[in-house]
């Protein structure tokens, strides 16, 4: 919204006429930045100013941000006292006004409006009565729940009830088994949709859509409070008329009749008209020039890494230009799942960020500290939970003591609880950490010795307080402190509001409702994010309506992502951006808005590729980075000083060697000449040296942070070179190791390092426990049913299937499968595929020779091992290498690069003697078997890849690899730092 303009600036004529159109219709339009929400605010202060009471004026914004704004506007314009000013959002106007009037709609007076975090964990809490048969939950409830509640509020802001939808599905046709079962799966969402709604009434409760079905039904059913309602407002204005839905622009549908004094704000299209059909004869003006008219760039970066590390760049350069940090916004389609590239690259140069929006409250670290606290109190089986709780203040726990920890649980079959009681007596773990594992013991039991007994807002207060999450924050030396005070603060006053919502709810099931909704990624009420000062604005692109900023940075531009929603946010700058690659490596086209903006704009595209080590290379990230290390590990230290422990000297020591460090970098930011950096290091190194004790040298010996330097030149040999020479690497005994001390890979360790180092590291090094997931199981069932089909044929063709079956069913049952929706699911599409697997084998030319079959084979200095599902002597005397799936299908396009394969075939000439020129995936569910291309290098790629993998385990190389597909269904989401904001 423009600034406050002397009164000459509006005097032209069509401005003029908004402002000072009296009564009667009006529609103002114009394009994003042109100044309508300005024309509003200034006829609320001219009505005002001609005697009309601002309190008989009502003003409603698409956006909560909007109507801020505007309320802002018009206190500043306005002179002289006033009752109160009605300016709000759909939702917080429609929810006042219905609140006024709850017996004449037939409510409960005091009925809850639920957002659709509550909602979610309402449903998830009965699941068992939700019709799910026909939906494919894929062991995420949460997920598929999100999704269709997605829906239920898109169809009713559409004014589209269950009813309606069912009898729609009825009347529609299908040509074919694949539309009626659309058609069937249709009508299960509309009795979900029933049931959903069935259930906010047991409850005495809405939604947010419901809010306004129901004012719909009051005016019209009720003509006697509508016409209170309309001669209640003498006026009603609308910004952003374009963003209201059906069911919103009915309820103003139907106070027209009674007042026709109605003016609109809007952009154009469908609210155009609408107006045109409900005032045909309204008065219309159209704004042409635009206030705001920022420069415009457009990027075309590799990926997605390229792409935010060009933006924390470009960021940095702005804030050392002198723009404020919260006059820079950067918007991205979903922050859940693009926001962890942007937010790591912002914090290796430094720079203060904060993400906005869905579940940015349980991206903050210190909240996923405290659901960590609660998940493994809720649950002790809880790998990940405990090992976030283990590792991060005021436990933190080494590394490898966490490594000897989960080998331990792994051993005895123990959750992570019990493990550290067992470590306790352990000769594996020195005095500290023994010291430590206590620490963790002692605030484990003390928490969970009242968890039954106290309500969940009093018990997550104490939690907090108790273990310290608050008080480690007090005193430290980052700005951003007071923002994260502030999480913790909010994380309390979801469960008070939790508590309000279920008093009779114990803890576990506060915990529950957080795990789910932090996990589907939506937002719960009251968790909004509030402006954070001195930070750098991250947050989805359709929530920036209404909002404005010096600097816009709009990433992710080859998505198809409604674009068009975010206005003109920019009022100096504007880049729109691109990635060429997706995260798995494919091409990506740019989006239609961002193709039509750079040709309206005639521009050429700025091309960035992704630095190798990333910003925190420069030797200034760096120190910025470690300067805020030292000055926490000294307030560490100093705590310890005044209260001893057996690792106190460890820990000072430690704080001044991070100090030396710090020093370190100072002189090689500022070196003279071209000297490389090795030799500075060394030269450096010598000088601490001389002022080091035996125990800070040790540390300093020990740390990382030269060879991640060197990384810096990419002198990747130099640096395994410094790696090696190290006594004894922090990791170096967890690594997966055969008898004769050389590395272990198999196809999927290497498929797994490529696509998160990071992820190795937490399932192959640390070992976390996991519970298998539902898919997990029902893969390990699917191929035990098959091996011991083609171990044991049936005696002739005609018992083949009814073998298949019943072998199914007796490992359904010693697998402990049930009879959830989910799990029979499952069920149902495993018969299905069976009895097509079996069609398929019968026509078969290919004769199964081995399976289960090993193999293990050097390559350089690490061994290769693993096992072929099948594998298949073909009539020419050939053999296929077959490996099931359950997943999803890939076509032979997708396998173009295929790994797992290629290493199979690598293997059975390499450990079997036999050559085996073809390969397949079998995707059992889908009964189709699609080879993957064989390709004249693959043995040589296959090579490269092990060594490259290994290269990267052995130097523990473990950085993260964010990726929106990858990172959605990982399991060690809470202890991953890319996930955090």
């Amino acid at each position: 919204m423009p600034e406050d303009r002397p009164a000459a600036e509006i005097a032209l004529s069509d401005r003029r006429r908004a402002v000072e159109h009296g009564e009667g219709p009006l529609l103002i339009s114009g394009a994003p930045g042109t100044g309508k929400s300005e024309l509003l605010a200034r006829r609320l202060a001219r009505l005002a100013a001609a005697g009309t009471g601002p309190e008989q004026v009502l003003a409603i914004a698409s956006s909560r941000a909007t109507a801020g704004r505007l309320r802002e506007r018009c206190e500043a314009l306005l002179e002289g006292s006033f009752e109160e000013l009605w300016i709000g959002s759909w939702d917080a106007i429609g929810e006042r006004i219905l609140r006024e009037y709850p017996e004449e709609a037939g409510l409960d007076p005091f009925f809850d409006v639920l957002g659709r975090a509550e909602r979610l964990a309402m449903l998830l809490d009965r699941l068992d009565e939700l019709p799910l048969r026909r939906h494919e939950i894929r062991g995420n409830p949460a997920g598929l729940l999100a999704r269709l509640l997605a829906r239920i509020d898109r169809l009713k802001a559409e004014r589209v009830g269950p009813t309606t939808l069912s009898e729609r599905t009825r009347e529609a046709s299908a040509e074919d088994e694949a539309g009626r079962e659309a058609a069937r799966r249709e009508q299960e969402f509309a009795e979900l949709y029933s049931t959903h709604d069935r259930i906010l009434a047991e409850t005495g409760s809405l939604d947010r859509g419901d809010v306004f079905l129901a004012l719909d039904c009051l005016l019209v059913e009720r003509p006697d409070v509508r016409r209170r309602i309309a001669e209640r407002w003498r006026f009603l204005m609308v910004d952003e008329l374009e963003g209201a839905t059906a069911a919103q622009r009915a309820m103003v549908e139907s106070l027209a009749a009674d007042n026709p004094n109605q003016v609109f704000a809007a952009e154009g299209g469908k609210g155009e008209e609408w107006f045109g059909r409900l005032h045909p004869e309204g008065e219309r003006v159209v704004l042409e020039e635009r206030f705001r008219d920022p420069q415009l760039g457009f990027w075309r970066c590799a990926n997605e890494r390229a792409q935010a590390q060009a933006t924390a760049r470009a960021v940095e350069h702005l804030i050392a230009g002198g723009s404020a940090p919260e006059e820079i916004c950067v918007l991205v389609a979903d922050p859940a799942k693009g926001g962890g590239a942007v937010a790591g690259a912002m914090e290796e140069r430094g720079i203060p960020f904060h993400f906005f929006g869905a579940a940015a409250l349980f991206q903050r670290p210190e909240v996923r500290d405290a659901i960590a606290w609660l998940r493994v109190l809720a649950d002790p089986d809880d790998s990940a939970a405990a090992a976030r709780a283990l590792t991060r203040p005021p436990v933190e726990l080494r590394s490898g003591d966490l490594a000897r920890l989960t080998t331990i649980a792994r051993r005895r079959k123990q959750d992570m609880v019990a493990a550290c009681e067992a470590a306790l007596d352990s000769p594996q773990f020195q005095p500290e950490a023994r010291e430590r594992i206590q620490a963790f013991l002692k605030l484990y039991a003390g928490a969970a010795a009242v968890m039954e007994e106290r309500r969940a807002d009093v018990f997550v207060r104490r939690l907090i307080e108790q273990v310290g999450l608050r008080r480690q924050r007090l005193f430290a030396a980052q700005p951003e402190v007071a923002e994260r005070l502030l999480g913790l603060s909010r994380l309390a006053e979801l469960a008070t509001a939790w508590t309000r919502r279920e008093p009779h709810g114990s803890t576990r099931g506060f915990v529950a409702y957080l795990s789910a909704v932090a996990e589907a990624g939506v937002e719960a009420e009251g968790a909004e994010e509030p402006p954070a000062p001195g930070a750098v604005r991250g947050m989805a692109a359709a929530a920036v309506k209404g909002l404005g900023f010096d600097h816009v940075f709009v990433l992710g531009l080859e998505e198809e992502a409604g674009w068009e929603q975010m206005g003109w946010p920019a009022r100096s700058g504007l880049v729109l951006s691109r990635v060429e690659r997706g995260a798995g490596g494919e091409a990506a086209r740019p989006s239609r808005f961002y193709e039509e903006a750079l040709a309206s704009a005639g521009a050429e595209e700025e091309a960035h590729e992704e630095e190798l080590f990333g910003p925190a290379e420069g030797l200034h990230a760096t120190y910025r980075a470690l300067r805020e290390q030292v000055l926490e590990a000294s307030w560490r230290a100093g705590r310890e000083l005044s209260e001893p422990r057996l690792d106190t000297a460890i820990d000072v020591n430690r704080a001044i060697a991070r100090y030396l460090e710090l020093l370190k970098l100072a002189a090689l930011a500022q070196r003279p000449g071209d000297e490389p950096t090795a030799e500075a290091i060394e030269a450096v190194n010598g000088l601490l040296r001389q002022v080091a004790t035996p125990e800070q040298q040790a540390e300093l010996d020990a740390s990382a942070l030269d060879a991640y330097l060197l990384d810096s030149e990419r002198e990747r040999g130099r640096r395994l070179e410094l790696v090696a020479a190290r006594e004894e690497p922090s990791l170096a005994a967890f690594l997966p190791r055969r008898g004769d001390g050389m590395l272990s890979l198999s196809a999927s360790d290497l498929s797994l390092y490529l696509t998160c180092p990071l992820k190795y590291k937490f399932a192959r090094v640390f070992g976390i426990p996991q519970e298998p997931t539902i898919n997990q199981r029902f893969g390990i069932l699917f191929h035990n049913v098959l091996e011991r089909f083609h171990k044991d044929p049936p005696p002739n063709e005609h018992e083949g299937l009814s073998r298949l079956h019943k072998l199914f069913a007796e490992g359904w049952r010693r697998t402990g499968f049930g009879d959830s929706d989910d799990e029979l699911q499952f069920r149902d599409r495993a018969r299905e595929a069976l009895r097509l697997y079996w069609e398929r084998e019968r026509l078969s030319e290919g004769e199964p020779v081995w399976l289960e079959k090993k193999f293990d084979f050097k390559v350089g200095d690490h061994h290769v091992r693993g096992r072929v599902d099948r594998v298949d002597r073909l009539p020419d005397g050939d053999y296929e290498l077959i490996d099931y799936k359950t997943g999803e299908r890939k076509s032979e396009e997708d396998l173009d690069s295929d790994l797992q394969l290629a290493l199979y075939r690598m293997a059975a000439r390499e450990a079997w003697g036999i050559e085996a020129s073809t390969g397949s995936y079998y995707y059992v569910l889908d009964a189709e078997k699609v080879p993957a291309p064989t390709r004249p290098d693959d043995a040589e790629r296959v090579e490269r890849t092990v060594l490259q993998v290994g290269e990267g385990i052995l130097s523990q190389d473990f950085e993260p690899r964010p990726s929106p597909t990858v990172c959605s269904w990982c399991d060690y989401r809470l202890i991953c730092p890319a996930a955090e904001a």
